[in-house]
């Protein structure tokens, strides 16, 4: 393929599965739409994060009609910026853009964008300085340009109104869902893969990346309080050189950095520990927890809006400024007995049962066929 974009079938990149469009409650079919929407798939060029899985998670779910666009090849930083702002914008003609990572070309109003969070408005001092700057500059333009914005949760549509002042109408919330294979592992998998990484005593689980609304140094220094002998914390997605970033002396007893792992091990991962933890300041939805009570593992998290709202009562919550509740609540999943603990995990997998990858999708397509009658 050569040029500045390619024209594809989004099928022909993704098995995507055909769902009714009326499960949405949609009254539009596919013959009254005035646009043929397409998905901007630019997004697809950087590491799996949060935003990739969300769409890498939807698009088997969406109907044969969408049609991708996206750079003859992985780009990123300026160079992905100037594609999609400078090149993607000619390859539209009469179709309508679903935009579904955070950002997409200023000028084209015909347009769906999904913004996951606000949090380069809310703390951009969370980020790099050019890219808070960036963000800060098109996120409340394109906002307020584009025909429709799909978010993840009331939290962000709260966050992105008052931030962006953009109409609450304008804002969707469509929740993110868990993608079947998080489920309960059987115990000969969970002690394969458990062995594979030397976990052999009961362990906390963290998943999550290295920026600083994680809150990982805090849950450092909770760990660091004790009383976790004989226990272990395991950490993914990031490697022993944190510890160079943090202020702590040497590698904390019973912290296990395991770094980047397959996706494929997860579930086991989730199935296995006594407890995952997710200790973040900020988030618009909160995937994680979720996905580790679609696989029946307690679960703490910190109290904020986002985990509130996608938890609700099938978690236990600390202060994520305080070390020491979190300490606590640490000590509280490794010693929950029996009865507390398959409880717990029961009212997890309830939870995680009312979120669907099918669902979401559906509902995103309604939008999508609304916005290109309009």
């Amino acid at each position: 393929m050569s040029g500045g974009s390619c024209r594809i079938r989004a099928q022909s990149i993704y098995p995507m599965k055909q769902f009714d469009v009326h499960n949405a409650g949609s009254t539009t079919s596919s013959s009254m739409m005035t646009l043929a929407p397409c998905v901007n798939l630019r997004t697809l060029g950087y590491g799996l994060t949060g935003v990739q899985r969300y769409l890498l998670s939807l698009l088997p779910h969406m109907p044969s009609e969408l049609n991708a666009l996206k750079p003859p090849r992985a780009l990123q930083g300026i160079k992905g910026h100037i594609w999609e702002q400078i090149y993607l914008p000619g390859q539209l003609r009469r179709r309508l853009l679903w935009s579904p990572g955070n950002t997409g070309p200023i000028v084209v109003s015909r347009q769906v964008l999904t913004v996951h969070d606000a949090a380069t408005l809310d703390h951009p001092e969370w980020f790099e300085r050019k890219f808070a700057l960036w963000y800060n500059a098109l996120l409340p333009l394109l906002v307020r340009k584009v025909r429709a914005i799909i978010t993840v949760s009331q939290f962000s549509k709260e966050r992105i109104t008052q931030s962006t002042r953009v109409e609450p109408e304008r804002v969707h919330v469509i929740s993110n869902g868990v993608e079947p294979r998080f489920r309960p592992t059987d115990p000969k998998t969970v002690e394969q893969v458990t062995r594979k990484f030397d976990l052999n005593n009961p362990y906390i689980l963290f998943v999550g990346s290295l920026e600083p609304r994680k809150n990982l140094k805090m849950l450092l220094e909770a760990w660091q309080l004790g009383g976790f002998d004989g226990a272990t914390l395991a950490v993914v997605g990031a490697s022993g050189y944190l510890f160079q970033r943090l202020p702590f002396d040497s590698m904390l007893a019973g912290v296990r950095m395991l770094g980047r792992v397959e996706d494929e091990v997860l579930p086991a991962l989730y199935s296995g520990a006594a407890g995952f933890v997710y200790p973040s300041i900020y988030e618009g939805f909160g995937l994680p927890p979720l996905e580790a009570m679609a696989c029946g593992c307690p679960v703490a998290v910190s109290d904020i809006p986002a985990h509130r709202e996608v938890c609700a009562n099938a978690a236990i919550y600390f202060d994520p400024f305080s070390p020491e509740d979190l300490s606590s609540k640490l000590e509280s999943l490794l010693r929950l007995d029996d009865p507390s603990r398959a409880s717990l995990a029961e009212g997890g997998l309830h939870r995680a049962a009312s979120h669907s990858w099918e669902r979401a999708a559906s509902h995103t397509w309604h939008i999508l066929q609304t916005a290109a009658s309009g």
